[in-house]
């Protein structure tokens, strides 16, 4: 069976920017992640956030924080919706509100936070 394309929000943190892209089933995560293995956020109104789980174990310059969430995360991230099933949809949140709660940070940046923050 041919997966349905969706509508996602990548988060590119070695680009510092955030994009709508389009993917198909849970394969199509792993490159725009950049990763072998993730794990999920939730966010508010359904939406999910993918990064990478072992974002914090490689040697990592590129980072975001998401507002309301309590520490960075390492490497790029995925904004997808997930229905009243559990599986994935187009996010509901707007790619406008998105940019609006994702910070970009570098390595400096996450060190100084974690002194700050732990």
């Amino acid at each position: 069976m041919k997966s349905k394309i969706k509508k996602a929000y990548l988060i590119d943190a070695e680009k510092r920017e955030i994009t709508q892209v389009e993917v198909g089933d849970y394969t199509t995560y792993y490159p725009l992640l950049k990763c072998e293995v993730f794990t999920t956020v939730g966010l508010e109104d359904d939406d999910t956030l993918y990064v990478d789980d072992e974002g914090l174990f490689q040697p990592q310059e590129n980072f975001f924080m998401y507002q309301g969430y309590n520490q960075p995360l390492a490497g790029n991230g995925l904004v997808l919706g997930t229905d009243k099933e559990g599986n994935s949809v187009d996010p509901k949140m707007t790619l406008e509100t998105l940019k609006s709660k994702v910070k970009f940070m570098n390595r400096k940046e996450v060190y100084q936070w974690v002194q700050e923050n732990t």
